[in-house]
């Protein structure tokens, strides 16, 4: 399954991909199905990443879901990044196995950039048998998402660029 989001931000294009990339262990902070992130310890990032990747934890629960996101290559120059997400202590009829996410950056101004999030969700059986209804789902989680990291990066008071 494909699943592609898009959403224009008014910020410029180094403080959208400071945020989503530099910052990649910081999810819980404008991602609002977090709970808390943090950086993976005792692994090698790949060239050019600031870490291996991070655990983002979906309830207070340590037993709870969770996905464990490796980044898989990196380029700062092009503002562009893959990350392997896959579910942890999921429940055994959970409809995703894994999803590789791009995650790129455009500039579409001084003030503007457009972020692509581009999803390929390998399904387990039980995901299959839901398979429309699933991808309306994960659509608009993933829209919403994009959403978040709107919200949070037009609000943030952070130095805008000139």
């Amino acid at each position: 399954m494909k699943i592609t989001k898009k959403v224009l931000i008014e910020r410029h294009p180094e403080d959208v991909w400071q945020t989503v990339a530099e910052q990649f262990d910081q999810a819980h902070k404008w991602m609002g199905i977090v709970e808390n992130s943090y950086k993976v310890q005792g692994q090698s990032a790949v060239d050019g990443a600031p870490m291996a990747g991070r655990v983002c934890e979906f309830t207070n629960d340590p037993n709870g879901l969770k996905a464990e996101e490796k980044i898989l290559n990196f380029s700062a120059e092009q503002m562009h990044f893959d990350f392997d997400v896959v579910p942890v202590n999921a429940p055994k009829l959970f409809p995703v196995k894994r999803n590789v996410v791009t995650m790129s950056v455009r500039k579409t101004s001084n003030s503007q950039s457009e972020v692509t999030w581009l999803s390929h969700i390998e399904l387990s059986l039980f995901g299959y048998v839901f398979y429309p209804l699933l991808k309306r789902g994960l659509s608009k989680s993933f829209a919403g998402i994009m959403e978040d990291l709107k919200r949070y990066l037009e609000i943030k008071d952070i130095t805008k660029h000139a």
